[in-house]
């Protein structure tokens, strides 16, 4: 008689193990050991430890120089990837159209070509498989413009308290409004308080907030090619209010970005990381 006696101690062998040993001896991967919200750019983790709780980050980059693709790439790293729960106030485009952007660079297709099946058998399958994946991702935007502090508020708690967000960004905050403000500067006065808010309730809510701002003064054109040139026209105010302050940097040629770390607790002195923007794609990834 055979003894099917079950093994309580049996260690199966499973996949995850297998291509985490394949990563390690490869050399792809790393130990960011952070504490926070990975970036999924492995530099930048290694020196933030992530998005922390209750911080206010902003991101600096002048017009037309790839904040939305950066944006985008942050929601796959952190909503797909990892599995977060992201919250995004877009003033600047529709929802729709912001999502039709990620599907477009996580597909390498159109999302017009997708729609009318112009697609081969093998493409479709591969697809189907990405769509999926992104199907998943916990992404909730708003798209409301002018949108008033008290609703900006009130949208805030929702989405972390009923959605349960675990970290929300806002694309161009300029675009949001606080009321009726009076002063010898209004705009720079509605800014300020717009960006005090965000903090008072990163800090309310526990929960990091990410911050994307166009940079506002005119630059030297020789200065458009160097990345450490480009922090010194941020605001003063941003790095005054917020918590950490980075600048993203796409070259004007090639496939070459920068990221610059100009303020942190973790730093004494800007740090500028080296990134690739694959055009085609519409993305930004580690060198």
């Amino acid at each position: 008689i055979m003894d099917y006696t079950i093994q309580d101690n049996f260690e199966f062998t499973t996949l995850k193990e297998i291509i985490i040993q394949l990563l390690q001896n490869t050399g792809y991967l790393v130990d960011l050991n952070t504490t926070g919200i990975a970036t999924g750019f492995d530099k930048v983790d290694i020196i933030t430890k992530g998005f922390q709780s209750d911080e206010l980050c902003v991101i600096a980059s002048k017009p037309g120089n790839g904040k939305t693709a950066f944006l985008l790439s942050l929601l796959f790293n952190i909503a797909s990837k990892s599995g977060k729960t992201v919250g995004v106030f877009s003033p600047e485009r529709s929802a729709t159209k912001m999502f039709y952007r990620l599907i477009e660079s996580e597909t390498r297709q159109s999302v017009k070509k997708i729609m009318t099946h112009d697609l081969k058998d093998s493409e479709k399958e591969q697809i189907n498989s990405i769509l999926y994946g992104l199907s998943k991702a916990e992404i909730f935007v708003d798209d409301s413009t002018m949108l008033k502090q008290d609703d900006f508020s009130r949208r805030c708690k929702q989405l972390r308290n009923k959605y349960g967000a675990d970290i929300i960004f806002v694309d161009g905050f300029e675009l949001l409004s606080c009321g009726n403000i009076t002063d010898v500067e209004p705009n720079l006065a509605e800014r300020k308080a717009i960006l005090k808010e965000i903090k008072n309730i990163a800090h309310e809510l526990e929960i990091p907030f990410v911050v994307f701002s166009h940079l506002t003064h005119s630059y030297k054109m020789q200065d458009t090619e160097n990345a450490l040139a480009m922090t010194t026209y941020v605001d003063e105010y941003i790095s005054e209010i917020a918590d950490s302050v980075c600048l993203v940097h796409r070259h004007i040629t090639g496939d070459k970005a920068d990221f610059v770390i100009i303020k942190h607790s973790n730093i004494q002195k800007p740090e500028q990381i080296s990134l690739k923007f694959i055009e085609a794609i519409d993305k930004f990834v580690d060198l």
